[in-house]
């Protein structure tokens, strides 16, 4: 998971691309730098639109890209095959891309409901369980090709009918057991789906390797109702060494000053949890 402190959130806190104003890649991650961020976590969504300006831009970049989400097509659990096979050809391409970038992993939600309008029911869980065993493995040897991850998502009930408790997608990490599958938890969806999220992050903690942050109205963390501590606190009893984004979809006021404000509030709950 790295060498940095699990004291300390020093290097290790990163924003995404995506809701930074500016002109350019370069400008907008001028503005995270400014603003306290260690890294930028590239979505992958936004490939077409950022991915050649980024790429080319790299070495002038005030920050490393870390992560990459999303970006994908289809889905491992889709009933249809060819979206299936649809999904892993693009997965690989987003391994190459991520790789390119210098980024450390892909973070992937297995079925969002948005993207996959034909899905399996929520009922045949372990249908789609046993889909996700039998490719993660290959897939996993791909990714540990490229030096990256592949991590798991659970998302909340309102954007998947499938996987939305850390302890499945633990359960299912465990069963294919690959040093480059893991998963990422979300304070986010865990405030919707988990009735314990400490407890929820303290029984996955071996295979958590990324971590998403946002309010509970999804801006940035620091204005809303969202209590960090607790789950913080359990994150560091279990050596957390990773990295801890800001995956908020807007901002609640002018993005330097709110982002500011976020970065000091982070760094200030982790440290007193």
């Amino acid at each position: 998971m790295g060498e940095e402190n699990p004291q300390s959130l020093e290097g290790r806190l990163t924003i995404r691309l995506e809701v930074l104003p500016g002109d350019s890649v370069i400008e907008k991650v001028d503005l995270a730098g400014r603003c306290g961020f260690d890294g930028i976590a590239f979505p992958g969504r936004f490939r077409d639109r950022f991915g050649m300006e980024t790429l080319r831009s790299l070495a002038n970049l005030a920050l490393p890209v870390r992560t990459v989400s999303l970006g994908f097509e289809g889905s491992l659990c889709s009933p249809d095959e060819s979206r299936r096979k649809q999904c892993q050809e693009s997965l690989l391409s987003l391994f190459d891309f991520t790789a390119e970038l210098g980024a450390r992993s892909v973070n992937m939600p297995p079925v969002l409901i948005d993207d996959n309008p034909e899905r399996f029911s929520k009922d045949q869980v372990e249908l789609q369980d046993r889909l996700l065993e039998e490719m993660l493995p290959d897939l996993g040897d791909e990714a540990a090709k490229r030096g990256i991850e592949l991590l798991l998502e659970p998302v909340n009930r309102f954007e998947t009918n499938y996987l939305t408790l850390l302890s499945h997608c633990a359960a299912i990490c465990e069963s294919v057991n690959h040093p480059a599958i893991g998963m990422t938890p979300d304070f986010f969806h865990m405030q919707l789906e988990e009735l314990d999220t400490p407890n929820a992050l303290r029984n996955a903690a071996k295979w958590i390797r990324h971590i998403h942050t946002a309010e509970n109205t999804r801006v940035e963390p620091g204005p809303g109702q969202l209590n960090f501590r607790p789950g913080f606190r359990a994150l560091k009893e279990m050596n957390y060494r990773g990295l801890v984004e800001v995956e908020c979809r807007t901002l609640s006021g002018p993005a330097e000053e709110v982002l500011t404000k976020s970065v000091t509030y982070l760094r200030k709950e982790w440290a007193e949890a």
